[in-house]
């Protein structure tokens, strides 16, 4: 073997052991700490279930909790990252509550300065997070939501109309709720008559689906977020091409339309034309609920149309599936639990009847309709967990210090289904969470907790209870023999998904 040669193989083979032992040396992290963990794989870390979808996200970190039960914390390595899992609600208060300033970041990198289209709140830290959700945030304050009710009730009209069309036994749902949520969401967002519950094959729907389809591709991005370095080398983005460029088109153009026209509407495109040219979102009266609204007019704010399309289609088509399985979800316990679902009927009859008809105020008034959903995101929810970044150095009150830059966890399935909080979790009982009921501060996390919530859960909450409520009082729903007992959650989906369909029998109110 010539010299050459030789030499080249010694710096391959020195370069091998160099990363083979940088791995091993990332593994022995946790073990350094004295942090409670289970052994990691080189190079894979924790991670294989997650990478071959073998198992639903939500199952294996109530798994890996149930390993450490007397443990507030225990350690975890997603590949190559080492984080930190938090499974005491005290902690997870101060971490996203009380001592917030020290996570603020969800560590996320999506460069929105160098992939303008990618651009949402979960992928900005700092300051400039700050400024953008309190710019974003009026978009949905009481006054905007309700200005917004009179095109989700005419996608309701249209849902009824569909189920009254098509057949009542057997009826996979799924598909038919994914339709009327794209249709909310293109009417009350982009002023579209999308039109997905007539023709659920369109464009609008198949390409806002192809951003949360359960692929490899979107897996391993959801993997690598976290990674700022490989994220941006490898030009990391949860967005298809056509997706990005399908929705750049139709939110362009109908800014462009609504300033040559004068047309104005009371959605969100409106909303964000005003952003464009004040700088803000003008909420002209809050209530109580929009005490969290901050338009702090002094600081500097810029963000190019892109940047604008690229918040709106996380709007637009991030909540498509999750919002649609969990109004599947409502409806698939109320449908076991029969008693529920009547007593839950009665109490929307008999406010519908007192207004006259299914209006936003007559929402409001339905307690029992928030703890029936709320139920439901307890046990299935949107999201298995949210991650944070210190961004501050910190010591938890065992002595344990993490450094800026460390990520740690929330495991939201795991904790909504801990019987230390909630006794006998895998039972349905809305009474959980009656007002006289009193929880931890963190122990229902659907939507995050702290600055960091989800800054669109009002108008989620608000599709889900209207949809309830129109389906409730017009229908009963019984789960179909066809369906496989009991359900499983999807292992390949990011999201809280059913594996196989769900078949409800469904029969009109006599």
């Amino acid at each position: 073997m010539d010299p050459v040669t030789l030499s080249l193989l010694s710096f391959l083979m020195s370069l091998f052991l160099y990363i083979v032992y940088r791995a091993w040396k990332v593994n022995q992290y946790w073990k350094e700490r004295g942090v409670p963990h289970t052994k990691p794989m080189l190079f894979i870390g924790n991670s294989l279930p997650l990478i071959l979808g073998t198992c639903p996200p939500g199952e294996i970190y109530e798994k890996l909790c149930k390993q450490f039960p007397n443990e507030s914390y225990f350690g975890f390595f997603e590949s190559i990252i080492p984080e930190l899992i938090i499974q005491d609600v005290e902690l997870i208060e101060k971490i996203l509550i009380k001592d917030f300033v020290h996570f603020s970041d969800r560590g996320l990198k999506l460069d929105d300065r160098h992939n303008p289209l990618d651009s949402t709140l979960a992928g900005l830290g700092g300051s400039r997070w700050k400024t953008v959700r309190n710019r974003l945030s009026p978009i949905f304050s009481s006054g905007k939501l309700k200005e917004m009710f009179e095109w989700i009730s005419g996608c309701g009209d249209e849902l009824i109309k569909h189920l009254e069309a098509g057949p009542k036994k057997d009826v996979d749902l799924m598909e038919i709720l994914g339709c009327f949520t794209s249709d909310i969401r293109g009417s009350c967002l982009l002023g579209l008559v999308a039109n997905n519950m007539a023709n659920p094959g369109n464009e609008f729907r198949r390409v806002a689906g192809a951003r949360m389809e359960p692929t490899y591709r979107n897996r391993i991005s959801f993997l690598l977020s976290h990674n700022h370095t490989l994220s941006k080398f490898l030009n990391l983005t949860f967005n298809h091409p056509h997706t990005l460029q399908y929705f750049s088109n139709i939110v362009k153009d109908a800014i462009k339309h609504r300033r040559e026209n004068g047309y104005q509407r009371n959605d969100l495109i409106q909303l964000i034309m005003q952003l464009q040219d004040k700088g803000y979102v003008e909420v002209p009266s809050k209530d109580s609920a929009d005490e969290y609204l901050d338009n702090d007019a002094a600081q500097n704010f810029e963000l190019t149309l892109d940047q604008i399309t690229g918040h709106t289609i996380t709007l637009l088509v991030g909540g498509f599936n999750v919002i649609s399985a969990g109004m599947l979800f409502t409806l698939y316990e109320l449908s076991r639990n029969p008693e529920i679902q009547e007593k839950l009927r009665e109490e929307i009859l008999k406010e519908v009847n007192l207004a006259g008809a299914l209006t936003y105020e007559a929402l409001g008034q339905m307690p029992y309709l928030e703890q029936c959903i709320k139920e439901s995101l307890r046990m299935y929810p949107l999201a298995h967990k949210f991650s944070h970044k210190c961004t501050k150095q910190y010591t938890f009150p065992s002595g344990l210090t993490v450094e800026p830059g460390q990520i740690v966890v929330i495991p939201v399935s795991a904790i909504h289904n801990n019987p230390k909080y909630y006794p006998e979790p895998r039972e349905y009982r809305p009474e959980r969470f009656a007002r006289d009921q009193k929880l931890p501060a963190c122990a229902f996390i659907p939507f995050g907790a702290g600055p960091r919530t989800c800054f669109a859960k009002r108008f989620a909450m608000l599709e889900l209870k209207y949809c309830l409520a129109t389906l409730l009082r017009n229908y009963t729903f019984n789960i179909s023999p066809k369906t496989k007992l009991p359900i499983k959650m999807s292992s390949s989906d990011i999201t809280t998904t059913p594996k196989e369909p769900v078949y409800f029998n469904i029969e009109n109110l006599k």
